[in-house]
């Protein structure tokens, strides 16, 4: 997903280098040609140009074609009904249709969409991203001073771009430790479902065997109902496969406690950026798709 396109530069000498962005830190990846995982230390967005710039010059990525990731506080998402437009006029439509449920005046924010997946038989759903063209204009500013700023986009559709374009329904079952677990489901390379499921903080401080029997059992019923809701309402097919990449004391355990419950295939995600931080999966996630493209 792409946002204010105007903005970007697309032609490229090297590879490309993506940086996640929050309040308190921003993180980067290198993919190629072997991978790179720093970040650094920022005091807010207005501080972003400085910390970017400093990131990028203190790895010798200046000059560098740049994929920007947004963590989840830093724009907002509403699902809507397709505004009934043709397709050359949907973006212009697209402020207006979510005006209602945006906090900021619409002329202030820059909107991009997705598609999603939806019953047959109901009218097609749109996922609006919406991000203050203030907060753009500060990463496009920081970010082109000394690279080139390639795409936006948000760390759900970053992580769907990890699973890749298959046939089979995926899931990702991911946390980062201090926040919420959530489970994504990825058909075709779409990105067709994502849930936060809360009340697992715990499953990335103890081990299997201290917790509880009961949490356990919770966590398989949720992964049920999201099944249930992907076959049953959204018409997908059976998921075939699930990764888990939680950064939990005993994930080994874990994912033989869920391989137990359910007949897909379950298994633990192993890729340098697991190794280096979970928190560094999306970015290396909007990386790995380039390099299957």
């Amino acid at each position: 997903m792409r946002l204010i396109s105007h903005w970007f530069h697309r032609e490229r000498s090297q590879p490309c280098v993506a940086l996640g962005m929050s309040q308190d830190r921003i993180l980067l990846v290198r993919g190629q040609p072997t991978p790179l995982f720093e970040q650094e230390s920022c005091n807010g967005q207005a501080d972003w140009p400085r910390a970017v710039q400093s990131l990028l010059t203190r790895t010798h990525l200046t000059g560098s074609p740049v994929r920007v990731l947004l963590n989840g506080t830093l724009f907002q998402q509403i699902q809507i009904e397709r505004p009934d437009v043709p397709d050359e006029e949907l973006n212009g439509a697209l402020p207006w249709a979510v005006k209602d449920f945006v906090t900021e005046p619409v002329m202030q924010l820059s909107c991009d969409y997705y598609e999603l997946p939806t019953n047959p038989a109901a009218r097609p759903r749109l996922a609006v991203v919406c991000v203050p063209k203030a907060r753009m204009q500060l990463i496009a500013q920081g970010v082109n001073a000394v690279a080139a700023l390639e795409l936006v986009t948000t760390e759900e559709l970053a992580l769907a771009d990890l699973l890749g374009n298959k046939e089979q329904m995926q899931l990702l079952l991911y946390q980062v430790p201090g926040q919420d677990v959530s489970l994504l489901a990825v058909f075709r390379g779409q990105l067709c479902f994502s849930r936060q499921l809360r009340g697992f903080g715990q499953l990335a401080e103890q081990a299997v065997g201290n917790l509880s029997a009961e949490l356990l059992d919770l966590l398989s019923l949720e992964i049920q109902r999201s099944l249930d809701y992907l076959v049953a309402q959204l018409k997908l097919p059976e998921a075939v496969q699930l990764h888990v990449a939680i950064a939990a004391p005993d994930l080994g355990g874990l994912v033989r406690h869920l391989a137990a419950n359910f007949s897909m295939a379950v298994s633990a995600m192993a890729n340098p950026a697991v190794a280096a931080g979970i928190e560094f999966l999306p970015l290396y996630g909007v990386l790995q798709a380039e390099v299957e493209a």
